[in-house]
């Protein structure tokens, strides 16, 4: 048998570089591919699995807390056709009455407020206010139904922190509150999106406030029982008494009441409580 061909010096070796080309080749080829497929259909993908992560935060959103006696006191069709006219040289508000009771009015001749602004007119206490707190820790049977991106507002008080979310205040505009003795008022400002706590306390004694059913550049107008003032909440926070007896009173701020998400507020105050909502068992407080 004769010796096998000895391999020829010159003839040109497969090297590394050869190697690396067709990898480079390789990777070339199919990144294109992954191009063209996305262009194909990676962008529906991705604008299907969008649309689909907004579906399921909205399904989140709409499951009811559960917020106790949150609903409307009155019916909305009490509102009276002519809610602000002259009469004996006075200017009158129309304030309550409807369904066979007393019509009121509020004399608002000298008042600190463009009458002729406001909106609404649907009458005293048309919109529930808190007066009767219920509060729960946060694993309670509704607080436990708060999602992680609510809004809520938090208020750091002697007895402890308390969470007030931001969609029940929408409801109600105004609660009030206690911190041990010392009695406070959460006050709602649509128009802003804030939250802000007044002690409510006048001369030594404690006020309890209602919504009039009106508000002014969608600034809610409140009333205090005792008196039946009108209290305006500006824009600089400041909550003053804009007609009636106690006219150019200003309540002093109890506590700053921050805005979070309910799980940022959470994670820094686990023990915080939170409002649920109002005993309505409980008669509205003459005073």
């Amino acid at each position: 048998m004769s010796d096998p061909t000895p391999p020829n010096p010159q003839a040109p070796q497969a090297g590394p570089w050869r190697l690396v080309l067709k990898l480079t080749a390789t990777l070339a080829t199919l990144a294109l591919g992954a191009t063209l497929l996305w262009h194909l259909s990676g962008r529906r993908l991705w604008s299907e699995y969008q649309k689909w992560q907004v579906e399921v935060r909205a399904t989140e959103d709409s499951v009811p807390i559960g917020y106790i006696g949150a609903n409307y006191r009155r019916s909305y069709n009490d509102r009276a056709a002519n809610f602000h006219f002259e009469k004996d040289g006075k200017k009158l508000l129309w304030a309550a009455g409807g369904a066979g009771q007393t019509k009121e009015f509020y004399d608002v001749t000298e008042a600190d407020f463009p009458v002729r602004e406001v909106d609404g007119g649907f009458g005293r206490d048309s919109i529930p206010g808190i007066d009767y707190p219920i509060l729960e820790k946060s694993d309670g049977e509704h607080a436990r139904n708060l999602r992680s991106r609510q809004n809520v507002f938090g208020l750091n008080l002697d007895e402890g922190p308390r969470a007030y979310p931001e969609d029940l205040l929408s409801k109600i505009e105004v609660v009030n509150d206690r911190d041990g003795d010392t009695p406070f008022v959460v006050v709602y400002d649509r128009g802003r999106g804030r939250a802000y706590a007044f002690k409510r306390l006048v001369s030594g004694q404690v006020l309890s406030f209602g919504t009039t059913g009106y508000s002014l550049r969608r600034a809610p107008l409140l009333y205090d029982r005792k008196t039946k003032s009108l209290w305006q909440i500006f824009e600089n926070g400041v909550f003053r008494c804009v007609n009636g007896p106690l006219k150019g009173t200003t309540l002093s701020p109890n506590r700053t009441a921050e805005p979070f998400q309910w799980d940022l507020w959470f994670s820094q105050n686990p023990m915080t409580t939170v409002l649920v909502g109002n005993d309505r068992s409980k008669p509205i407080p003459e005073e």
